[in-house]
């Protein structure tokens, strides 16, 4: 039954992708900007309030689940917004109301992450934490080669708007088995506590008393700092590697998919070798190993000489990209208790959210100072993500290795 669970949580890493890849990354804005000849900041504008909503009621969404014990509702309940938004995305073909089921949609798909990742608790075993989350990146990253290749003759035979409905049936699909399989655990009569119906003033409370309380979390603070740094780095390689490969060494559109394709596949197996190695090691040593393997990224990738070293570069970052979702969900397991873990992943998501904006506007801003240099510019601009990578790492090291690593 474990097993089966396991494989049915891993199921909806990989049905996100659908969503993730077809709607966020692809077809949903060029239906927007290439069909409908909407400027790209009607969409740039709705990915960001479906994201500052999440940001804002994420940690009190996931404070309320901890108050209740109950994870499974709220992933079931915005999973079926996401999807079913999705799938109307274009109807009528109206573009105010496609932007508004949009946001929705993302809300809701990215809200139900903090459950699915809270929900890993309750099947995973506790010395098998890394090699589990690990299974589930490498399902996502499966997932998202998955649908590139159902929707692709889609999109050739009918366009862009073609592909909304069986984007949301997908995600429905290939979700279907974590919303049936994997349970919320059983709070016997002794331990169960009666609670309020919801309001976010309640939740708001007990996060605000969490939070408040960090100290008695011991390595949590110094986690969130070190992912913070570290994510700020991440995020930038994630949103501007094709924009720097192009730049620095002329790559085509079939060299970068290429590209991509070759960092994607070393994604998926570096997400289960680094889980199995998490276990092995210790999470906390884990993370450091993927910290310095990007430090070695970010220095080879600024200092590269021909496209030969820039794709050994590919394989690294899809590797260590792997293990940092991978090794990071295991670790803060590790390092809250059970009834504190769903505001904690709202509170991760929010740190991830925050570290993107920060991260993308450094580099534009470092970028704008640097252009007339040209392609030095972009090299000194990657060699400059190596600072927040020192520093993430400075606040890994200081998180405490018996609790980090005790199984």
């Amino acid at each position: 039954m474990r097993n089966l669970q396991i494989l049915s949580w891993a199921l909806y890493d990989l049905a996100d992708q659908f969503f993730a890849l077809n709607i966020v990354s692809l077809y949903f804005v060029r239906w927007l900007t290439l069909e409908k000849k909407v400027p790209e900041i009607f969409y740039s504008a709705s990915f960001a309030i479906s994201t500052l909503l999440v940001a804002v009621s994420g940690p009190i969404l996931g404070a309320y689940s901890d108050m209740s014990s109950k994870r499974k509702p709220f992933l079931i309940a915005f999973t079926l917004v996401s999807a079913v938004f999705t799938m109307i995305l274009a109807a009528g073909g109206r573009v105010m109301l496609a932007l508004l089921f949009f946001i929705i949609a993302n809300f809701g798909c990215q809200t139900a992450t903090i459950f699915y990742n809270a929900l890993m608790k309750n099947i995973a075993p506790e010395d098998k934490l890394g090699l589990v989350s690990g299974l589930g990146r490498m399902f996502g990253y499966t997932g998202a080669i998955i649908a590139l290749l159902v929707t692709k003759p889609i999109v050739l035979k009918s366009g862009y708007a073609a592909t909304f409905l069986p984007t949301g049936l997908l995600f429905l699909l290939f979700a279907l088995p974590c919303m049936v399989f994997v349970k919320d655990k059983v709070i016997d009569g002794k331990h169960r506590v009666k609670i309020a119906p919801f309001t976010f003033s309640t939740a708001s409370r007990f996060f605000k008393m969490t939070i408040l309380n960090t100290d008695k979390f011991r390595g949590l603070e110094n986690f969130f700092r070190g992912i913070f740094f570290g994510l700020c780095a991440v995020n930038t390689v994630i949103l501007f590697m094709s924009v720097y490969a192009t730049r620095v060494f002329g790559l085509n559109e079939t060299q970068i998919i290429n590209l991509v394709a070759f960092s994607t596949f070393f994604a998926m197996f570096g997400s289960v070798i680094n889980g199995f190695l998490s276990d092995l090691l210790g999470h906390r040593n884990a993370l450091i190993m993927i910290f310095i393997s990007w430090i070695i990224c970010f220095l080879t990738g600024a200092l590269a000489a021909n496209i030969f070293m820039y794709f050994f570069v590919g394989a690294l970052a899809g590797f260590s990209l792997g293990g940092t979702w991978v090794i990071s969900r295991a670790l803060a397991f590790k390092l809250i208790p059970e009834n504190n873990i769903g505001q904690i992943f709202g509170l991760f998501n929010f740190i991830g959210y925050i570290s993107a904006v920060i991260g993308s506007l450094f580099w534009g801003l470092l970028l704008l100072v640097l252009g007339p240099l040209g392609a030095l510019g972009y090299r000194i601009a990657l060699l400059s993500l190596v600072l927040f990578m020192l520093t993430g790492f400075i606040f890994i090291l200081r998180i405490p290795k018996n609790l980090a690593d005790a199984h």
